[in-house]
């Protein structure tokens, strides 16, 4: 694994990614929303758009489509009881933004104050 400023010349800065296995599930991978912000510009830029379209497939259109009414989260940092920061995110997909839903993410987002 290395750190790399960014992939085959295309802009995207990968300062502080971390990939491992590339499946996105290994515990240490880690993306940055200035990365995901630059995949998906290109996946706009019409020199990409050949390779890159399923990626605009799969991305709500915000005030279009509709689908980001049924996406709620919270993402942040929080000391550990331990004394050291820690990062979180939290999405709850398919429910539409409730009380009860913006009450279980506070109460996940409380959850990392504790030592993991």
């Amino acid at each position: 694994m290395a750190e790399r400023r960014c992939r085959g010349g295309s802009g995207i800065p990968l300062t502080g990614v971390k990939e491992y296995d590339g499946s996105g599930l290994f515990r240490s991978d880690r993306m940055t929303a200035d990365a995901l912000s630059a995949i998906a510009a290109l996946a706009l830029d019409t020199h990409h758009q050949a390779k890159l379209w399923p990626i605009l497939q799969g991305l709500p259109v915000a005030g279009v489509d509709g689908t980001l009414s049924d996406v709620s989260a919270l993402a942040g940092v929080a000391k550990g009881a331990d004394g050291r920061w820690k990062s979180f995110a939290f999405v709850e997909n398919g429910t539409a933004p409730t009380a009860t839903v913006t009450q279980g993410l506070d109460g996940l987002a409380a959850t990392v104050e504790g030592c993991w």
